[in-house]
């Protein structure tokens, strides 16, 4: 198996941990432990109450930015892109990873649990018994955080050949992410709150819900950037790079058995 292989294998004991965690906090919430059902209840019927027409457009809107077509059309680029400039498999990988594996977990949890969605009046389609986790929310975590580690790690030189033997093309890309990544780490961490907001405010999950999905969404994006993205990165000198010699020797493309580089 390939090193690229190796490291997504790991993942697998990832995934599983992640949808035990979910469906047992998923049962435990939705009979009413803790009290978080009925303080869900609660925050929902509130919000609806107090919507807003001008807030239900804006929510509407950026409810996108994690729209289903849109993560996977925005994954296939950065894949599509970072293969082109890295010249290997690594970045891609993880990026596949990020979004076929959070889509994976959530679908498993989600199907586990059946938490009906609440029982006020919902503004978006959806499977009314798929409320926990919010899917909406672990995508917008794993695309916009995985868009800024990305964008990182490119920014620091760490993903291509020396600079003296990149396309101009490719130096360019460098010199864009260098300029991208601080925006892209602001909406990292700013977006998925807007898209918890918009799920909740639109009735179609509970608080709870979209915890739970933000979650999710970390947990997996630190796991994938951890054991596979963060091999593209090496750990010398940022002007030590992967030429197609050395992305092919054991000791810089292959994952290794404990403990991961960052």
């Amino acid at each position: 198996m390939s090193p690229v292989g190796r490291c997504l294998v790991r993942l697998v004991p990832v995934s599983v941990v992640l949808v035990v965690v979910l469906v047992v906090a998923g049962r435990l919430i939705t009979d009413g432990a803790a009290g978080v059902r009925a303080a869900d209840e609660d925050a929902a019927r509130w919000l609806a109450v107090h919507r807003e027409p001008w807030l239900l457009d804006v929510t509407r809107w950026a409810t996108y930015l994690a729209d289903l077509w849109v993560v996977v059309g925005a994954g296939a680029v950065l894949v599509a892109v970072t293969a082109w400039w890295s010249r290997g498999w690594w970045i891609p990988a993880g990026v596949v990873a990020l979004i076929a594996g959070e889509a994976a977990i959530y679908e498993v949890s989600n199907t586990l649990v059946a938490r009906p969605r609440p029982a006020v009046t919902r503004l978006d389609p959806g499977d009314p018994m798929a409320s926990f986790p919010s899917g909406h929310s672990a995508a917008s975590v794993c695309l916009y955080g995985g868009l800024a580690y990305v964008l990182h790690g490119i920014a620091r030189h760490r993903a291509a050949g020396p600079s003296s033997e990149r396309p101009a093309a490719a130096r360019r890309g460098v010199t864009i992410a260098r300029w991208l990544w601080l925006p892209a780490a602001v909406g990292a961490a700013v977006l998925p709150l807007v898209v918890a907001f918009c799920r909740t405010y639109r009735g179609m999950h509970y608080p709870s819900d979209v915890v739970a999905g933000l979650l999710l969404g970390s947990c997996w994006c630190f796991a994938v950037s951890a054991v596979v993205l963060s091999r593209a990165w090496r750990t010398s000198s940022p002007e030590t790079a992967s030429s197609p010699e050395t992305a092919s020797s054991p000791e810089t493309a292959s994952c290794p058995e404990t403990g991961t580089s960052f």
